[in-house]
């Protein structure tokens, strides 16, 4: 491990994000789910969930929220006397912060901003009619000169 590798410590803060309702279970199913958290350090976090955009503030809960693992090392009990669980959990770890997340649209546009046919207009080359052809421009040009 060389200087530069011991300089840098990595913390790990479970925080529980409160979404409203803005956000469908059915969006978070899926393991490839698209999340970017933006700022978290921040008062604003912002947070992107599959192409939704959402702003955050921190608050503080009214209990305290816990937050469990997969336990693959659970051993079972004797059916007869206790129900077999399919899954086990054991406790991670706790916290009394929430962000809560709003959902954020985008209303007034600027006017500048153009459309995508007239930005691909704008980078097509012009083209341009004369009423004169080309060595009659090349005359008027040696003229000018």
């Amino acid at each position: 491990m060389n200087d530069s590798d011991s300089e840098y410590e990595e913390t790990e803060y479970l925080v529980y994000a409160d979404f409203k309702n803005h956000l469908a279970p059915h969006q978070l199913k899926h393991e490839d789910a698209a999340i970017r958290i933006i700022a978290i350090e921040s008062d604003t976090p912002m947070a992107e969930i599959n192409g939704n955009i959402f702003k955050g503030s921190y608050d503080m809960t009214m209990g305290t929220n816990v937050f469990f693992e997969k336990d693959a090392n659970s051993v079972f009990g004797d059916p007869l006397y206790e129900p077999v669980c399919r899954q086990q959990y054991k406790y991670l770890n706790k916290s009394e912060k929430v962000i809560r997340f709003d959902r954020v649209y985008i209303e007034n546009l600027p006017q500048d901003i153009k459309s995508e046919e007239e930005q691909q207009a704008e980078l097509k080359p012009h083209s341009l009619k004369l009423n004169i052809n080309y060595k009659e421009a090349i005359d008027k040009f040696v003229e000018e000169q």
